[in-house]
C-alpha cells in the first residue's frame, strides 16, 4: 500500500469509530467478533472466521500482500471490517475484490459506505483498474449504496451460495471501474 492513512478516527452522525489495519495479534479479537455475528452475518462471507484456521489463513492472506483488512472499532470493540483481495491471480492481476461486514447493530449508519470508499482508494493506490463485490439479492441497501458509488451489476448467479441450513441463494456480483 502506497500511503497508510491508518489508525483513522471517523465521525459517523455523531458517533465515534476507529478504522485501523488488521494486524497478526487481533486474531483472538476476530474470533470474538465472529462469535458476536449472527447465522445471517455469516452466510456470504470468503471465509468462515469462526474457525480459527480461517483466521489464520485470512491474516496469511494480509501479511503476504494479497488482501489488506480495515477493522471497525468502537469502545474498543470490533463491530465491522473491510478486505481488498488483490494479487491472487496472474490473469487476474488488475481486478480487485471487495468484501465488507458490518454487524447487525451498526448497520445503516453509513459505515459500509465511508469502508467502500476507502478500500476504492487502496485500489486505486496499488493500482488495480477495477473492484467487484458479492451480495445476496436480497441485500437491495447493500445494492443501492454500491450502485451510488458507481457499481453496475455485472452477474447473477443462481443458487451460488449455500448457507449453513443447507438453503441455497443467489449471488449478485456488481462492479466498478476506477
Amino acid at each position: 500500500m502506497a500511503k497508510n492513512p491508518f489508525p483513522k478516527a471517523v465521525s459517523i452522525n455523531g458517533t465515534e469509530f476507529n478504522f485501523r489495519l488488521l494486524v497478526t495479534t487481533d486474531r483472538g479479537a476476530i474470533l470474538n467478533f465472529a462469535q458476536r455475528l449472527d447465522e445471517t452475518d455469516l452466510s456470504f462471507m470468503r471465509r468462515d472466521i469462526t474457525q480459527p484456521e480461517m483466521v489464520d489463513s485470512w491474516i496469511h492472506d494480509v501479511e503476504s500482500q494479497h488482501a489488506t483488512t480495515i477493522l471497525i472499532e468502537t469502545n474498543n470493540q470490533i463491530i465491522g471490517y473491510g478486505t481488498l483481495y488483490y494479487n491472487q491471480l496472474f490473469w487476474n492481476r488488475h481486478l480487485g475484490e471487495i468484501r465488507i461486514l458490518i454487524s447487525s447493530p451498526f448497520r445503516n449508519r453509513g459505515l459500509g459506505n465511508r469502508m467502500t470508499r476507502e478500500l476504492v482508494k487502496i485500489a486505486q493506490e496499488v493500482g488495480l483498474e477495477k473492484v467487484v463485490m458479492y451480495m445476496a439479492v436480497e441485500d437491495k441497501s447493500a445494492q443501492r449504496m454500491v450502485e451510488d458509488l458507481g457499481f453496475t451489476a455485472e452477474a447473477l448467479l443462481t443458487d451460488w451460495v449455500k448457507t449453513r441450513d443447507e438453503r441455497t441463494h443467489d449471488l449478485l456480483i456488481m462492479s466498478a471501474s476506477i
